[in-house]
């Protein structure tokens, strides 16, 4: 018995030692991941500086190490944060961001935008054609100071887009057909352009867009309340973060201020939106602080009006009593190509720039960047980067907007209203009177005028510009080389008029200000 019962028991002696070391090897393994836990619980109060937001992890411990210094990224707080300060750490993280994007050579030079917050604005039909070149440039220098918002939310190279539509009233996106749009993108599985293809996506984002302005602030307010200024641009503009910088300090943020490229709908005046506005943290304060559903109680009004920048004018008006202070030229709706380059102009400072396409925003920043951010830039200079190596004497399949004066040939054809407004019809010199009939013409017809510096000949319409000068656009060939257009500027004229204007090295003296030098 005793010898069947020890061949029993051999099997389940083995099988106790088995499980003992089992047993063994797992309370070493365990005690291997609590020492690790314990030492990355004592490394994150190193990298605890990286870490803003909720956006924590390995990125944050890649930034670190020097091999990945130069690959910078900025994370995107969620709605619930309401300051820049690490409730742990104590210490403020927009700081801390904005010392290591300055590890970065590129960012070394770049001024200290900390005390601003920009608001991009965008749509989801064009979110992914308009922002990486922005997050790859004229962002990528910025302590964490920016939020992207858009129709939909997303995520784009790791950026958080966040739906500005997201607490419009569900009586007015359900009911609207502005939202048609808005609700067949969030359904959409897969890419937006599909699902747009055969609808009139501009159409619809305009009328789609104009709910947007007072829901960013509002938003923006809850989740950055502590910013000196917020800064409201659309993704088709670009800033020039030195100029913006240089005037800042001269404006105080302490006071109401609703500032950018003022502009008149009739009689009403309201700030620009593709030109971008700058709203005062007092201004915003009293706007939304302590308050909740600000934006809601104009979304059914909203319905009614023509476009976001106008409603956000009538909001602020009615909020605060406050119309836009007008910072024109600086804060403009231009590019270098469609700037009218004029002596009221050409030694002003230049903060943005408006319907930009990715191309152009890479070569601005490429210009600042090689200019290391060091001083604000002019339109002078601009003109100077941009435009100056490309006007001609005569450049064929071209509009330079010359329209100061037209000569038509009233036999010819009948005209529109527009251009019979502008027709010089009496006292015609020789080259005058013979304007009309071709390029050569119309560009004799402006040499015989001293104070002529640019001519387009179009459709058998010639027009003349006179002490200002643009570069333009092309336009398609036409078939019929009679209608084909032609441009022309007077470039003797253009340079000499240039020389006389100096080198705009005096001080300026900015629209809006307060605290004057």
């Amino acid at each position: 018995m005793s010898g069947i019962l020890a061949k029993q028991e051999t099997p389940s002696l083995w099988r106790r030692k088995a499980v003992s070391s089992r047993w063994r090897r797992t309370i070493v393994f365990l005690l291997m991941v609590f020492a690790f836990l314990s030492a990355l619980t004592i490394t994150s109060k190193q990298i605890g500086r990286v870490c803003y937001g909720n956006s924590c992890g390995m990125f944050g411990l890649r930034e670190m190490l020097p091999k990945f210094a130069p690959d910078r990224a900025h994370s995107n707080p969620g709605d619930n944060i309401v300051d820049d300060r690490d409730p742990i750490q104590g210490h403020n993280m927009a700081e801390d961001a904005k010392a290591s994007i300055r590890s970065d050579d590129e960012c070394a030079h770049f001024p200290d935008t900390s005390n601003v917050l920009i608001l991009m604005k965008t749509g989801a039909s064009e979110a992914y054609s308009r922002l990486p070149v922005h997050l790859l440039t004229m962002l990528k220098c910025l302590p964490n100071n920016f939020l992207l918002f858009s129709d939909m939310a997303e995520n784009i190279a790791g950026h958080t887009v966040y739906d500005s539509l997201e607490n419009v009233l569900d009586s007015v996106k359900e009911s609207n057909g502005d939202f048609h749009i808005y609700h067949r993108q969030n359904q959409c599985p897969i890419a937006h352009e599909q699902c747009n293809r055969d609808h009139d996506v501009g159409f619809e984002g305009w009328n789609l867009d104009k709910y947007k302005n007072v829901h960013i602030a509002e938003r923006a307010y809850k989740m950055r309340p502590n910013y000196d200024w917020y800064f409201f641009i659309d993704a088709d503009t670009y800033v020039s973060f030195p100029t913006l910088m240089d005037w800042l300090p001269s404006v105080d943020s302490n006071k109401l201020h609703y500032i950018g490229h003022q502009k008149h709908s009739g009689t009403f005046p309201f700030a620009h939106g593709g030109s971008g506005y700058l709203m005062s943290k007092a201004i915003m304060r009293s706007m939304f602080f302590g308050r909740t559903g600000v934006a809601n109680k104009y979304d059914e009004p909203t319905q009614q009006g023509c476009c976001g920048d106008i409603m956000w004018s009538e909001i602020v008006l009615n909020e605060t009593g406050l119309t836009p202070e007008n910072m024109w030229p600086a804060i403009n709706e231009f590019k270098p190509r469609t700037f009218s380059y004029y002596e009221d102009q050409w030694c002003q400072p230049i903060i943005t720039l408006h319907h930009v396409n990715g191309e152009e925003i890479n070569d601005l920043y490429a210009f600042e960047k090689e200019q290391k951010f060091a001083h604000r830039i002019t339109i002078k200079d601009v003109y100077n980067q941009f435009v100056a190596a490309h006007l001609q004497e005569v450049q064929p399949d071209w509009d330079n907007e010359s329209e100061d004066v037209y000569y038509l040939d009233g036999e010819a054809r009948e005209y529109e209203e527009s251009e019979l407004d502008k027709a010089k019809k009496e006292d015609l010199s020789d080259q005058e009177r013979e304007a009309h009939k071709s390029h050569s013409d119309c560009r004799a017809a402006c040499e015989a005028q001293e104070d002529c510096f640019q001519w387009r000949y179009r459709k058998g319409i010639c027009g003349l510009s006179y002490k200002k000068f643009k570069h333009g656009t092309a336009v398609k060939r036409d078939d019929d080389d009679s209608q084909r257009a032609f441009s022309g500027w007077d470039m003797k004229r253009i340079k000499k008029w240039i020389n006389e204007q100096g080198d705009c090295d005096g001080p300026y003296q900015w629209r809006v200000q307060d605290n004057k030098e």
